[in-house]
Protein backbone atom coordinates (compact mmCIF):
# COMPACT_ATOMS: atom_id res chain seq x y z
CA UNK A 1 0.00 0.00 0.00
CA UNK A 2 0.55 3.45 0.01
CA UNK A 3 1.84 5.71 2.60
CA UNK A 4 0.73 9.27 3.00
CA UNK A 5 3.36 11.60 3.51
CA UNK A 6 3.76 14.59 4.91
CA UNK A 7 4.48 17.39 2.76
CA UNK A 8 4.11 20.90 1.45
CA UNK A 9 3.97 19.80 -2.20
CA UNK A 10 1.51 17.80 -3.87
CA UNK A 11 1.14 15.07 -6.18
CA UNK A 12 -1.99 16.27 -8.98
CA UNK A 13 -3.69 12.99 -7.65
CA UNK A 14 -3.67 10.63 -4.50
CA UNK A 15 -4.21 7.37 -5.67
CA UNK A 16 -4.75 3.86 -4.69
CA UNK A 17 -2.77 0.91 -4.65
CA UNK A 18 -4.07 -3.22 -5.19
CA UNK A 19 -4.97 -2.58 -0.98
CA UNK A 20 -5.47 1.00 0.79
CA UNK A 21 -6.16 4.45 -0.42
CA UNK A 22 -3.97 7.21 -0.34
CA UNK A 23 -3.75 10.45 0.18
CA UNK A 24 -1.85 13.91 0.51
CA UNK A 25 -1.18 15.04 3.82
CA UNK A 26 -1.70 18.86 3.51
CA UNK A 27 0.06 20.43 6.62
CA UNK A 28 3.84 20.58 7.78
CA UNK A 29 5.16 17.63 10.12
CA UNK A 30 4.51 19.95 13.46
CA UNK A 31 0.53 19.72 12.15
CA UNK A 32 0.40 23.19 11.60
CA UNK A 33 -2.74 23.13 9.73
CA UNK A 34 -5.03 22.47 12.69
CA UNK A 35 -5.27 25.18 15.28
CA UNK A 36 -5.68 24.72 18.29
CA UNK A 37 -6.58 28.34 20.24
CA UNK A 38 -3.88 27.43 23.43
CA UNK A 39 -1.57 27.74 20.76
CA UNK A 40 -2.50 29.13 17.25
CA UNK A 41 0.56 28.52 14.70
CA UNK A 42 1.44 31.46 12.59
CA UNK A 43 2.18 29.70 9.34
CA UNK A 44 -1.12 29.24 7.86
CA UNK A 45 -1.88 26.99 4.89
CA UNK A 46 -0.60 28.27 1.66
CA UNK A 47 -2.89 29.83 -0.81
CA UNK A 48 -2.63 26.90 -3.56
CA UNK A 49 -4.02 23.87 -1.23
CA UNK A 50 -7.51 23.90 -2.42
CA UNK A 51 -8.59 26.76 -4.58
CA UNK A 52 -11.81 27.32 -4.04
CA UNK A 53 -14.56 28.34 -7.20
CA UNK A 54 -14.35 32.42 -7.90
CA UNK A 55 -17.00 34.40 -5.99
CA UNK A 56 -19.00 37.35 -7.15
CA UNK A 57 -17.57 40.77 -6.13
CA UNK A 58 -20.38 41.34 -4.07
CA UNK A 59 -20.12 37.94 -2.67
CA UNK A 60 -16.31 38.63 -1.35
CA UNK A 61 -17.09 42.43 0.36
CA UNK A 62 -17.93 40.34 3.92
CA UNK A 63 -20.80 41.61 6.15
CA UNK A 64 -23.41 39.00 6.97
CA UNK A 65 -26.76 39.74 4.80
CA UNK A 66 -29.75 38.35 6.00
CA UNK A 67 -33.30 37.22 3.85
CA UNK A 68 -35.79 39.94 4.72
CA UNK A 69 -38.26 36.94 5.34
CA UNK A 70 -36.02 35.80 8.67
CA UNK A 71 -32.76 35.26 10.23
CA UNK A 72 -30.55 32.84 9.09
CA UNK A 73 -30.53 31.72 12.58
CA UNK A 74 -33.63 30.33 13.12
CA UNK A 75 -32.92 26.57 12.67
CA UNK A 76 -29.74 24.45 12.31
CA UNK A 77 -30.47 21.11 10.72
CA UNK A 78 -28.30 19.49 8.13
CA UNK A 79 -27.43 21.77 5.38
CA UNK A 80 -28.32 24.97 7.30
CA UNK A 81 -26.02 28.29 6.71
CA UNK A 82 -26.93 30.09 10.04
CA UNK A 83 -25.42 32.53 12.22
CA UNK A 84 -24.58 33.17 16.16
CA UNK A 85 -23.28 35.63 17.97
CA UNK A 86 -20.96 34.64 20.57
CA UNK A 87 -19.47 36.84 23.37
CA UNK A 88 -16.50 35.64 25.86
CA UNK A 89 -14.43 37.06 28.17
CA UNK A 90 -10.21 38.42 27.35
CA UNK A 91 -9.00 35.65 29.85
CA UNK A 92 -11.63 32.82 27.70
CA UNK A 93 -9.63 30.67 24.94
CA UNK A 94 -11.53 30.16 22.24
CA UNK A 95 -11.67 26.36 22.84
CA UNK A 96 -11.56 25.31 19.19
CA UNK A 97 -9.32 22.92 17.53
CA UNK A 98 -9.85 23.26 13.81
CA UNK A 99 -9.07 22.32 10.43
CA UNK A 100 -8.28 24.62 7.94
CA UNK A 101 -7.31 22.57 4.70
CA UNK A 102 -9.52 24.47 1.69
CA UNK A 103 -7.56 28.07 3.37
CA UNK A 104 -11.37 29.47 3.17
CA UNK A 105 -12.91 28.00 6.36
CA UNK A 106 -12.57 26.25 9.66
CA UNK A 107 -13.89 23.01 9.89
CA UNK A 108 -14.62 22.28 13.64
CA UNK A 109 -12.45 19.04 14.86
CA UNK A 110 -13.39 19.50 18.80
CA UNK A 111 -14.72 21.46 21.04
CA UNK A 112 -12.44 22.15 23.87
CA UNK A 113 -12.79 24.26 27.48
CA UNK A 114 -13.68 27.50 26.42
CA UNK A 115 -15.96 30.25 25.02
CA UNK A 116 -17.34 28.13 22.47
CA UNK A 117 -18.05 25.43 24.92
CA UNK A 118 -19.44 27.73 27.43
CA UNK A 119 -21.63 28.91 24.52
CA UNK A 120 -22.80 25.88 23.53
CA UNK A 121 -23.81 24.76 27.21
CA UNK A 122 -26.39 27.43 27.09
CA UNK A 123 -27.40 27.60 23.66
CA UNK A 124 -28.00 23.83 22.93
CA UNK A 125 -30.17 24.06 19.55
CA UNK A 126 -27.59 26.09 18.13
CA UNK A 127 -24.73 24.51 19.75
CA UNK A 128 -21.28 24.24 17.35
CA UNK A 129 -20.70 20.95 16.68
CA UNK A 130 -17.75 18.87 15.54
CA UNK A 131 -17.80 19.05 11.13
CA UNK A 132 -19.67 22.53 11.31
CA UNK A 133 -17.91 24.41 9.10
CA UNK A 134 -17.31 28.49 10.13
CA UNK A 135 -16.94 30.48 6.69
CA UNK A 136 -17.06 34.36 8.50
CA UNK A 137 -15.99 35.83 10.87
CA UNK A 138 -17.08 39.31 11.83
CA UNK A 139 -17.82 40.53 8.46
CA UNK A 140 -14.17 38.66 7.26
CA UNK A 141 -14.40 35.53 4.73
CA UNK A 142 -12.78 34.15 2.13
CA UNK A 143 -9.29 34.33 4.25
CA UNK A 144 -8.34 31.82 7.22
CA UNK A 145 -5.61 34.18 8.98
CA UNK A 146 -7.88 37.00 8.60
CA UNK A 147 -10.38 34.91 10.19
CA UNK A 148 -8.06 33.46 13.06
CA UNK A 149 -6.73 36.55 13.78
CA UNK A 150 -10.48 37.82 14.09
CA UNK A 151 -11.21 34.90 16.52
CA UNK A 152 -7.98 35.47 18.54
CA UNK A 153 -8.33 39.46 19.10
CA UNK A 154 -12.22 40.18 19.41
CA UNK A 155 -14.07 39.03 22.16
CA UNK A 156 -17.30 39.65 20.72
CA UNK A 157 -17.94 37.36 17.40
CA UNK A 158 -20.67 37.17 14.68
CA UNK A 159 -19.95 33.50 13.02
CA UNK A 160 -21.90 32.02 9.95
CA UNK A 161 -21.68 28.49 9.87
CA UNK A 162 -22.25 25.74 8.07
CA UNK A 163 -23.66 22.17 9.21
CA UNK A 164 -22.75 20.01 6.64
CA UNK A 165 -25.36 17.01 5.40
CA UNK A 166 -23.93 13.41 5.79
CA UNK A 167 -24.79 10.69 3.63
CA UNK A 168 -23.32 7.17 2.42
CA UNK A 169 -21.91 5.84 -0.42
CA UNK A 170 -20.58 2.30 -1.58
CA UNK A 171 -18.02 2.22 -4.51
CA UNK A 172 -16.89 -1.23 -5.53
CA UNK A 173 -13.07 -1.15 -6.45
CA UNK A 174 -13.33 -3.49 -8.90
CA UNK A 175 -10.38 -3.68 -11.05
CA UNK A 176 -9.78 0.34 -11.64
CA UNK A 177 -6.49 1.39 -10.87
CA UNK A 178 -7.67 4.30 -8.93
CA UNK A 179 -10.70 5.24 -7.93
CA UNK A 180 -10.40 9.08 -9.16
CA UNK A 181 -10.18 10.97 -6.09
CA UNK A 182 -7.89 13.13 -5.05
CA UNK A 183 -7.81 13.58 -1.02
CA UNK A 184 -5.82 15.99 1.66
CA UNK A 185 -5.83 15.74 5.12
CA UNK A 186 -5.12 17.84 8.20
CA UNK A 187 -2.71 15.13 10.52
CA UNK A 188 -4.42 16.05 13.80
CA UNK A 189 -8.27 16.06 11.75
CA UNK A 190 -11.34 13.51 11.81
CA UNK A 191 -11.64 13.78 7.43
CA UNK A 192 -10.59 12.90 4.29
CA UNK A 193 -11.33 16.05 2.22
CA UNK A 194 -11.66 15.48 -1.47
CA UNK A 195 -10.22 17.72 -3.64
CA UNK A 196 -10.74 16.27 -7.22
CA UNK A 197 -13.18 13.60 -8.71
CA UNK A 198 -12.08 12.67 -12.49
CA UNK A 199 -12.67 9.35 -14.24
CA UNK A 200 -12.76 6.27 -12.21
CA UNK A 201 -15.50 4.28 -9.89
CA UNK A 202 -16.53 7.38 -7.83
CA UNK A 203 -17.54 9.21 -11.19
CA UNK A 204 -19.13 6.03 -12.11
CA UNK A 205 -21.47 6.08 -8.87
CA UNK A 206 -22.21 9.83 -9.42
CA UNK A 207 -23.57 9.45 -13.08
CA UNK A 208 -25.78 6.12 -11.00
CA UNK A 209 -26.65 8.22 -7.86
CA UNK A 210 -26.88 12.22 -8.69
CA UNK A 211 -29.01 12.58 -4.98
CA UNK A 212 -25.62 11.43 -3.68
CA UNK A 213 -23.25 12.63 -6.09
CA UNK A 214 -19.38 12.89 -4.38
CA UNK A 215 -18.76 16.25 -5.04
CA UNK A 216 -14.92 18.44 -4.78
CA UNK A 217 -14.69 19.42 -0.88
CA UNK A 218 -16.68 16.98 0.44
CA UNK A 219 -14.93 15.05 3.10
CA UNK A 220 -15.31 11.50 4.01
CA UNK A 221 -15.60 11.09 7.51
CA UNK A 222 -16.17 7.27 8.50
CA UNK A 223 -14.92 4.44 6.19
CA UNK A 224 -15.76 0.83 6.10
CA UNK A 225 -17.15 1.39 10.19
CA UNK A 226 -14.47 3.25 11.04
CA UNK A 227 -14.35 6.74 12.23
CA UNK A 228 -11.36 8.46 13.49
CA UNK A 229 -7.95 10.41 12.24
CA UNK A 230 -7.11 10.22 8.75
CA UNK A 231 -4.75 7.62 8.80
CA UNK A 232 -7.18 5.16 10.98
CA UNK A 233 -9.22 6.01 8.00
CA UNK A 234 -6.87 5.77 5.16
CA UNK A 235 -6.38 1.97 6.83
CA UNK A 236 -9.65 0.59 6.79
CA UNK A 237 -9.34 0.29 3.21
CA UNK A 238 -6.77 -1.56 3.01
CA UNK A 239 -7.98 -4.78 1.26
CA UNK A 240 -11.39 -3.81 0.88
CA UNK A 241 -12.65 -4.68 -1.95
CA UNK A 242 -15.83 -2.49 -1.36
CA UNK A 243 -15.61 0.81 0.24
CA UNK A 244 -18.90 1.90 2.32
CA UNK A 245 -18.39 5.49 2.86
CA UNK A 246 -20.10 8.17 5.08
CA UNK A 247 -19.37 11.46 2.82
CA UNK A 248 -20.43 15.31 4.82
CA UNK A 249 -21.25 17.88 2.65
CA UNK A 250 -21.45 21.67 2.68
CA UNK A 251 -23.45 23.95 0.24
CA UNK A 252 -21.05 26.07 -1.94
CA UNK A 253 -20.03 29.20 -0.48
CA UNK A 254 -21.34 31.13 -3.13
CA UNK A 255 -24.67 29.25 -2.80
CA UNK A 256 -24.85 29.21 0.37
CA UNK A 257 -23.54 33.53 0.64
CA UNK A 258 -26.09 34.40 -2.00
CA UNK A 259 -29.12 32.44 0.17
CA UNK A 260 -28.29 34.82 2.81
CA UNK A 261 -28.54 38.09 0.39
Amino acid sequence: WLKPQVAQTFPPRARISNTMLAACCCAKADGGDVIDDFAIVNNMPRKDFAEMPDMPAAARAGGLRKKESGSPTSHSGPGVTFSVTITRSPDDPIGLDIDLIDNVSAVVVDVKDGAIRKWNERNGQIALQVHDRIIEVNGVRMDTNAMIQKLKADTTWTLLIQRPVEFVVSISRADAPSLGMDLRYAPNGNTLMITQVGDGPVQDWNKAHPDRAVCKHDRIVELNRVRGTPLELLHASEDAEVLNMTIIHYTSLERALASLL
